[in-house]
């Protein structure tokens, strides 16, 4: 797919994971023979998308050609294991100054390789440096010989690249949800580490009884072990406010729920499911909000996407492939837009952005 053809100096490529016994050196060489000048990034996927399809685990390859007025070159920050958060403070410093220091109403995509990354630590060193930037992106996905993203010629690992999107493309973000909560947040008021201890001033494994015994959930009980919790903020009210993240209760003195990552005192928690109905329902929300938002701000129609969906959507959500980009396009229209199916997401929560999983992330531009 394409976006303002005229003069193409930016190639995004998102290649199956297939591809990787040849490093993706053939996509690469072929995507460089066809737009000798562009300047290449991408990564490897499970999936790819375009504006009208989704594509599962073959050697299908996505390409988002753009013009390169008014985008920056992209950015590539290779090294990024060791030190995270310097690496993710590097390219904040670089996305600042493509932008010429002010990154207000700018938004940075980024594509990291997630093997042995602190992915947290890593994009918080971004918002360190950049705090007004727009921070999203993925993980790649990779195939038996691990992930990989593209810089220029070449298929990397331990490395981000990332796309820089100027105020003047207003972008905008939404995220959409897999796991829908099953009832109302609880306040958490006693924590330690990554165990919550209470929840509303109860033993925590209560309210997961209770929520076990809701008879508005008839049978959940049954369906207890994929159950997940949904970790938020006091007083968020957006409808995807919250996070994914395992739990499972842990065998202590003081019976607790232990959640995969540090909790504390006056955080929330919710508990999830996956659920294709309510997940259709939630990225149709999401795309009429981002709609109101850009009308609301009297942008024009976006001129191109990225979609960044987790590898635990598509047909492993819904049964079939295919069903997100149906409903962009009927929102949007036939926009110009490719995406893949991602290890995790970025997106911002309760005010800064976190790593997400089993979401949909859609960055809108132009």
């Amino acid at each position: 797919v394409a976006a303002g053809t005229d003069a193409i100096e930016i190639a995004v490529v998102f290649a199956g994971t297939r591809h990787d016994d040849d490093e993706y050196s053939g996509v690469l060489a072929a995507v460089r023979k066809t737009i000798p000048g562009a300047t290449i990034v991408g990564c490897s996927a499970l999936g790819v998308w375009t504006g009208t399809e989704e594509v599962e685990n073959t050697t299908a390859v996505a390409v988002l050609a753009l013009d390169g007025a008014p985008l920056p070159t992209p950015l590539f920050i290779p090294g990024v294991r060791a030190e995270p958060r310097i690496a993710g403070a590097r390219l904040g410093r670089e996305a600042l100054q493509a932008l010429g220091g002010d990154a207000t109403g700018a938004a940075v995509a980024v594509l990291v390789d997630p093997a042995d990354l602190d992915a947290t630590d890593f994009v918080a060193g971004i918002a360190d440096v950049a705090p007004d930037l727009i921070i999203t992106g993925a993980g790649a996905s990779g195939g038996e010989s691990g992930c990989r993203v593209f810089w220029q010629d070449a298929a990397q690992a331990d490395a981000c690249v990332a796309l820089v999107i100027p105020r003047e493309l207003h972008p905008s973000l939404g995220m959409t949800q897999g796991c829908q909560a099953l009832g109302e947040p609880l306040t958490i008021t006693a924590a330690e580490g990554n165990l919550i201890l209470e929840i509303e001033g109860r033993p925590a494994v209560e309210a997961l009884e209770r929520a076990l015994s809701n008879p508005r959930h008839p049978g959940l009980r049954q369906m207890a072990k994929h159950l997940l919790a949904g970790i938020s903020e006091l007083g968020a009210g957006g409808r995807s406010d919250y996070v994914v993240r395992p739990f499972a209760i842990a065998d202590s003195d003081q019976p607790a729920l232990a959640v995969a990552e540090p909790v504390r005192a006056g955080q929330t928690i919710c508990f999830t499911m996956r659920d294709a109905i309510g997940a259709r329902e939630d990225m149709k929300a999401m795309l009429e909000e981002q709609a109101e938002a850009r009308e609301a701000r009297h942008d024009s129609a976006p001129k191109f996407g990225v979609y960044f969906n987790c590898a635990g959507r598509g047909s492993d959500l819904y049964g079939q492939p295919g069903l997100d980009p149906e409903l962009i396009q009927r929102r949007f229209g036939p926009l110009p837009l490719a995406g893949i199916q991602s290890s995790f997401e970025i997106a911002p929560t309760c005010g800064r952005p976190r790593i997400h999983m089993l979401t949909g992330v859609l960055l809108l531009a132009g």
